[in-house]
């Protein structure tokens, strides 16, 4: 009788975060508007890992004020891996420059579990500008300085740093026109309310090839896989590497064992053929997620690559 006494009280104690990770639904919070890349990003990657570890994993859109609406609700979030972040270059890397009351830390505030994708942006314009190269672009906003609009995905977000030094390198008064996210702004690119965007790579492909907008350059250093026509910036004249990335972190403290658990399903989920094409159908290329720890090395060492990138194109944190 008190052993079966002792069983009973040792079975209440036991704590919740001694069930096996994850006993129930994971949220995954992608603070953008739903459509854009980084939406349908996340979704594939959500859908990979449920698979991987039994588990509905749920998106959740949380947008506002370049990505940091919904990164600031995930670092208030509690630590127990049933809440992730969709992360990317604006959240974790340009936003600790560009904002002055930023809510969280990149560094502090979360806990880095895996990258997983790399998306190449493309300079692009209305079908009908009266321009058939970066060239000709160039020769003609400095003729007509101040004319010129592009929209972007919001203020501080990686298409906006991307035009900023490409016009700080150009000097190319271009007039910028923020939207909440990049669906929106592509919307006034397609109907002409704008003149250019830096737009996805592999979202600028198939509205290239339909002829509803014109690419005139990529922003990697080499040739996108999917345009390979298009030249790259540093053909062009244009000293430039932009490209945002994807990655999955958790608040601060979240256990060890369960950020490990979530960079192995994300690194399982890498080497399916499935989900490759998945984000190749995206315009994005597959990380080598790596561990956790390089993915840590590597946020710490962005921040320092988009701080330099936002002083040299005489942006102010806002």
């Amino acid at each position: 009788m008190i052993k079966l006494i002792l069983f009973s009280v040792l079975c209440i104690a036991q704590p919740a975060s001694a069930q096996p990770y994850p006993s129930k639904p994971v949220r995954l919070v992608v603070p953008w508007p739903a459509g854009g890349v980084t939406d349908l990003a996340g979704r594939a990657m959500a859908h990979q890992l449920a698979e991987r570890l039994s588990t509905p994993v749920v998106v959740e859109n949380k947008a506002g004020a370049a990505g940091t609406v919904g990164a600031s609700s995930v670092a208030l979030a509690p630590a127990d891996g049933y809440t992730l972040l969709l992360a990317s270059s604006e959240t974790h890397a340009i936003a600790p420059s560009l904002r002055k009351e930023l809510a969280y830390d990149p560094r502090k505030n979360f806990v880095a579990v895996a990258r997983f994708a790399i998306n190449p942006f493309s300079v692009a314009a209305r079908p009908d500008f009266p321009a058939a190269s970066m060239k000709e672009v160039v020769a003609l906003v400095r003729s007509q300085p101040g004319k010129f609009t592009y929209s972007s995905a919001g203020l501080g977000s990686a298409s906006q740093i991307a035009m900023e030094t490409l016009k700080s390198i150009g000097q190319l008064d271009i007039v910028h026109v923020p939207f909440q996210g990049q669906a929106p702004a592509l919307t006034s690119l397609l109907g002409g309310q704008t003149d250019f965007q830096v737009l996805p790579a592999g979202s600028a492909t198939p509205l290239k090839k339909s002829g509803k907008i014109k690419v005139y350059a990529v922003t990697t250093r080499e040739r996108f896989f999917d345009m390979p026509e298009v030249p790259a910036l540093r053909e062009e004249g244009f000293e430039m590497n932009f490209a945002n990335w994807f990655g999955l972190v958790a608040p601060a403290n979240t256990p060890l064992p369960v950020v490990q658990r979530l960079a192995e399903a994300t690194a399982a989920a890498l080497k399916s053929a499935e989900t490759q094409a998945s984000l190749r159908k995206l315009g994005l290329d597959a990380y080598p997620s790596g561990s956790p720890a390089e993915f840590q090395k590597f946020i710490d060492s962005e921040v320092g690559r988009w701080g330099a990138l936002i002083r040299g194109a005489n942006l102010k944190p806002e």
